[in-house]
């Protein structure tokens, strides 16, 4: 409590910190999220992986599991906890399959995300990642942690860590982008579905139909159900530990494979 006191009055994060708790208050629609999200599922992330390209995913699990076992021994010197990590093994396949050159992620935390897909595009040899987070408001000193597992890969490969939240961090790294757009996007910040859809239309400037988008926990709410509504777009859901990502832009990413994994087109889920 102390420290989230002493965090909140901090003229760097008071605000973000307090829109933070004002969006908890939001309508909880979970319930629906999960019922909706289960019945939409096609397969694990290994299964689509497999399925998309198997001499890859081979290749990547040896990666993926030292990766794994390295971070895990690295966050058991903390004395805290910070939290599981995202799909990193989805990320990390799709960075080596896809070889981006701009990726774009949102929430950052130990570093989970940031590692897998710093790796990636170093094993690739181009790219570059902008990352946007907010501090564990909860931890005393909480800047240090942000990335704590990617620290490493920091002078090896570039990237771009912006700790002032998605409304500061979005525009500024949008201004870093310049005229090239996003290839790929992870979202893992705000939850909320109002911090979701203002983060995509932030963004929605650099985004082409070639652009991937991995949205993380859309069991959460309804927001991923309601955005392919909209757009009509096909989509596409996978199950990682319990947890479910959608990803949009498939269609690109079939026309990519389509000689190499026709049966993955019984994964995507036609809107149009």
């Amino acid at each position: 409590m102390k420290n989230i006191f002493s965090n909140i009055f901090n003229s760097n994060y008071f605000f973000v910190i307090i829109k933070k708790i004002l969006k908890r208050f939001e309508k909880n629609t979970s319930v629906d999220a999960k019922k909706w999200v289960k019945l939409n599922t096609k397969c694990t992330t290994e299964e689509f992986c497999q399925l998309i390209d198997p001499q890859l995913y081979e290749e990547i699990l040896f990666d993926t599991l030292s990766m794994e076992k390295e971070a895990k021994k690295k966050l058991s010197k903390l004395s805290i906890s910070l939290g599981g990590g995202g799909n990193y093994i989805l990320l990390y396949f799709l960075v080596r399959k896809l070889k981006p050159n701009t990726v774009v992620e949102t929430g950052v935390a130990a570093g989970w995300s940031s590692l897998a897909i710093l790796r990636a595009l170093r094993k690739n040899g181009n790219g570059k990642l902008y990352s946007s987070d907010f501090p564990y408001f909860r931890l005393e000193n909480p800047e240090q942690y942000i990335g704590y597992l990617a620290k490493d890969e920091v002078n090896k490969i570039n990237w771009f860590l912006d700790i002032r939240g998605d409304d500061v961090a979005i525009p500024e790294i949008l201004k870093r982008i310049g005229n090239d757009n996003i290839d790929l996007i992870h979202y893992d910040s705000d939850k909320s579905y109002s911090g979701r859809d203002k983060v995509l239309k932030t963004l929605h400037p650099k985004i082409n139909p070639k652009t991937i988008i991995i949205f993380d926990d859309i069991q959460d709410n309804l927001h991923f159900k309601d955005l392919i509504e909209k757009t009509k777009e096909d989509y596409c859901i996978l199950e990682f530990k319990g947890k479910y990502v959608g990803i949009l832009g498939v269609k690109f990413l079939l026309e990519m494979i389509a000689n190499t994994a026709s049966s993955i087109n019984n994964l995507i889920i036609k809107k149009h």
